[in-house]
């Protein structure tokens, strides 16, 4: 099976159709269609990234014929060496990390 087919099925697998799949992302459902026809390296970057969000897959990997669920990481302040940083500069990076995630989750 072809990258190609593999995700016509994961998408349908999900959304029951691919034109449900479409309205979600956003794409057109002829631009989707194509893909299949086509194959995925002949496709629109951003077409490609919305896919790939969606259905939350790479697309480095998707790119070379995978189907590859993306790993998020959730950045962690105890990984940051703040060696660097005077002690104000340390408490700005430190509200700025709080500032973000609290955006990030609403």
């Amino acid at each position: 099976m072809g990258v190609e087919e593999e995700l016509k099925k994961i998408i349908i697998d999900r959304y029951g159709s691919v034109n449900k799949f479409a309205t979600v992302c956003d794409v057109p459902y002829s631009t989707i269609a194509t893909i299949f026809v086509r194959g995925i390296n002949k496709a629109n970057i951003s077409t490609v990234i919305a896919i790939c969000k969606e259905l939350k897959i790479s697309a480095d990997e998707l790119a070379n014929g995978k189907i590859t669920p993306y790993q998020y990481i959730e950045p962690n302040m105890e990984y940051i060496n703040l060696d660097d940083l005077n002690e104000e500069n340390q408490k700005r990076l430190k509200d700025y990390y709080e500032l973000l995630k609290r955006s990030q989750n609403g």
